[in-house]
């Protein structure tokens, strides 16, 4: 079962230490009680490494395998006494490119008002311009869990280098190399063969059988 953080004590980089946003395990992330961190306002700012969330492993660009998720995390409740946080996420992630199908490097930032909700039903209810976040049967959630889902929402869904990089449909094209026309032998007209034995008149190069003799 994972540890729940009920607030008594400060989780790693927790905003308010005086020692700025720094990088940490992402095991570390804390299960937080929603109810009593947003009463309490915890707040959060601190980095995790992309290749340690689960689900963000196949975005770690291959070329920096140590690129780090810069993230601020808020708990509040608004005047209606609703549950929420507000969750900023910053790191560069690697997606193929929509031209060219080849692999690249797209920074990535992201930003949601996250409303925390019991059943479906609230979240139904929830308005467009925030993100509804279901709570497990404890009442709980997982922050590493709020940072996987707010990256995969940014990731964008068709991205292109910004250099004029080659079509994939150009490059099959001119890797097809065009195969060179071989002259075939002329097989013999087996009729100009016949019409030259039988003396048929204008026949090419016939002439009559016996003529002169």
């Amino acid at each position: 079962m994972s540890s729940v953080d009920n607030g008594s004590h400060p989780a790693v980089g927790q905003s308010g230490s005086g020692t700025g946003r720094q990088l940490q395990s992402a095991a570390s992330l804390p299960r937080l009680m929603v109810r009593m961190a947003c009463d309490s306002e915890r707040a959060f700012s601190a980095s995790v490494l992309l290749a340690e969330l689960p689900r963000l492993v196949p975005f770690v660009p291959h070329e920096a395998p140590g690129t780090s998720l810069d993230f601020d995390l808020r708990f509040f409740r608004d005047e209606g006494r609703a549950m929420l946080a507000q969750l900023d996420v910053q790191t560069t992630v690697q997606i193929d490119c929509a031209r060219c199908l080849q692999p690249m490097s797209q920074p990535l930032t992201g930003s949601s008002l996250l409303q925390f909700v019991y059943n479906d039903d609230q979240a139904e209810q929830v308005g467009d311009t925030r993100e509804p976040v279901l709570v497990d049967a404890e009442g709980g959630v997982s922050i590493s869990d709020l940072l996987e889902e707010e990256v995969l929402m940014a990731v964008p869904v068709v991205a292109m280098h910004e250099h004029q990089c080659q079509p994939i449909w150009r490059e099959e094209a001119e890797d097809e190399v065009a195969e060179p026309e071989v002259e075939r032998p002329k097989r013999p007209n087996p009729f100009a063969v016949l019409a030259e034995q039988w003396n048929v008149p204008g026949a090419k190069g016939s002439g009559k059988k016996g003529e002169d003799q």
